[in-house]
């Protein structure tokens, strides 16, 4: 086992009492006391939602003017680059609610910005596609989400930008454990 890493034994103790061992026992973190300092500044968590709340909010305020919010631009970006998605499939890919995403959906569908139509993988299911005004409309913010994405990337290398994309994406994955339902 690594120096400073900590498993979690066969029973872990929980407000509850005692629980048998499950998936997020045996993630390894670093030893942290339990008595440490909590300096949000310096929280991952509250540094990766800082900027991302920074980037959304900025972009955001330029969507308008093409009639569009943050989470309609993830639906045409999304299906801009893998057309013909069930809902399920594009809520994952856009981070979003099933239950959200169906009326985010709807409200695209009646703009005619998104039409449903018959999956080509299973005639029984619904897939979703960009309708060409859909089209138009992506292409057009897509240089604007390009230019926000190289100012937020100022002044790093493109080593250091891989090297953040794949953090970012680990960081991802690795809280599956703890939100074992996403």
């Amino acid at each position: 086992m690594s120096k400073g890493v900590e498993r979690n034994p066969a029973k872990t103790v929980t407000a509850r009492g005692p629980r048998r061992r499950s998936r997020q026992d045996d993630v390894q973190a670093p030893a942290v006391p339990a008595t440490a300092e909590f300096d949000l500044a310096d929280a991952v968590p509250y540094l990766v939602t800082r900027a991302g709340m920074r980037m959304g909010q900025a972009f955001s305020k330029q969507l308008r003017s093409f009639d569009l919010n943050l989470a309609e631009w993830r639906v045409c970006a999304a299906l801009h680059e893998r057309p013909h998605q069930r809902l399920s499939d594009l809520a994952v890919q856009t981070t979003a609610e099933p239950s959200t995403l169906s009326r985010i959906v709807d409200g695209m569908i009646q703009r005619k910005l998104v039409a449903r139509e018959r999956s080509e993988d299973d005639a029984r299911a619904i897939a979703l596609r960009l309708t060409p005004e859909g089209v138009d409309l992506t292409q057009r913010v897509i240089p604007l989400a390009q230019l926000y994405e190289r100012v937020a990337l100022a002044g790093l290398s493109k080593p250091q930008v891989d090297s953040l994309k794949a953090m970012l994406r680990k960081l991802y994955d690795n809280m599956a454990v703890l939100d074992p339902g996403s």
